[in-house]
């Protein structure tokens, strides 16, 4: 990467901090686009990208197991951290042939549990002593956020060993009270089943987890969670009926009912979240949290998952749940806080604010 390709690289950087973006794209034959609020729009003063400046681009970024690995499958997502002390999170892919890349900026450090906009019962759950929390969410809710902030108040308040197991690592954290010890997939241990597998052995209080799919790593996290360890997780689901329904039919149909059990006994929480811009143009989280009650629990046993929707609405904020995810966007509308249109975008059930 010549030098003049190097300063336009750090100009780009520098425009997601200056101009508040969540998002850089970066794709031949289009200037470098920044994604503000829901708006796409390019970074000032710079050219079109082509394919010898986006090859020259993830030359500079890859190590060599990195670029085989995305020869080989065609996608990768790294972290790093730059010259100027920003770290991004890095999504390097092919389309139609040529390399484009999507770059996250990820916070210095994790924020405070109380500057999330989650509610409080959210925030109390970082003293549950054991069993799953799952963050679920779609991407860009700044589920990974959240989870980072709960390692950082444990770190800060409790001396617990933590283990995370991550792909890429993100957010970097010092030890202060606690041990916290980062694992990447790919680098650290080579995947995260066979992390989980290892953590059930060792002295470990608290387990992380970036990314759960397979049957496999749900199988494995939650024996950690039912053998007394505290587990944060992050799931794609945009709902928590959706999520459990993810859980259980990853296994076959004769493992489903240990499945659910599983379930029932070691699940302590799911904060269901989005991330959302306010009418004054900052960024928040709007969640709703369902601590499962007995009546939750006996529905995950005996399977009748999607009557869990009706039991959130019938418990009015008991046992610490709290409302729905589209009743606290009706009332954050309802309050001047957000739009409509960025409530109806962020719903789980659009059609309620019609």
């Amino acid at each position: 990467m010549n030098i003049s390709e190097q300063l336009a690289i750090q100009k780009m950087l520098s425009s997601i901090d200056m101009y508040r973006a969540s998002v850089l794209h970066l794709s031949v034959g289009n200037p470098p686009m920044m994604r503000i609020g829901e708006k796409l729009l390019p970074v000032p003063e710079q050219n079109i990208l082509t394919p010898d400046v986006m090859k020259n681009i993830v030359n500079a970024w890859l190590d060599e197991k990195d670029h085989a690995r995305l020869e080989q499958e065609k996608e990768i997502i790294i972290a790093k951290t730059f010259e100027n002390k920003k770290r991004f999170k890095i999504s390097i892919f092919y389309q139609q042939g040529f390399l484009s890349a999507s770059l996250l900026l990820i916070p210095s450090i994790a924020p405070a549990l109380n500057e999330l906009g989650l509610p409080p019962v959210a925030q109390r759950l970082v003293q549950t002593p054991s069993g799953l929390v799952l963050v679920i969410g779609p991407s860009g809710s700044r589920r990974s956020t959240t989870v980072a902030s709960f390692i950082e108040y444990l770190n800060q308040n409790e001396q617990k060993h933590i283990m995370t197991i991550e792909e890429p690592v993100e957010i970097l954290f010092g030890d202060n009270r606690s041990v916290i010890e980062q694992r990447e997939v790919g680098k650290d241990v080579n995947t995260v089943e066979e992390g989980l597998a290892f953590a059930a052995h060792e002295d470990i209080d608290v387990v992380m987890i970036s990314r759960l799919s397979s049957a496999k790593e749900l199988h494995h996290t939650l024996a950690l969670a039912n053998s007394g360890k505290l587990v944060f997780a992050i799931l794609s689901a945009n709902s928590i009926v959706s999520a459990l329904h993810s859980i259980i039919y990853s296994f076959e149909g004769i493992d489903q009912a240990q499945v659910r059990s599983d379930l029932a006994t070691s699940l302590a929480a799911i904060i269901n979240q989005r991330c959302l811009t306010t009418v004054g143009g900052d960024t928040t989280i709007i969640a709703e949290v369902m601590i499962p009650n007995e009546t939750v629990r006996t529905i995950m046993q005996k399977g009748n998952i999607v009557q869990i929707d009706t039991a959130l609405l019938s418990s009015h904020g008991e046992d610490g749940t709290t409302q729905s995810l589209d009743t606290q966007l009706q009332q954050a509308v309802a309050n001047g806080y957000i739009n409509r249109e960025e409530a109806i975008r962020s719903a789980v059930n659009p059609y309620l604010f019609h």
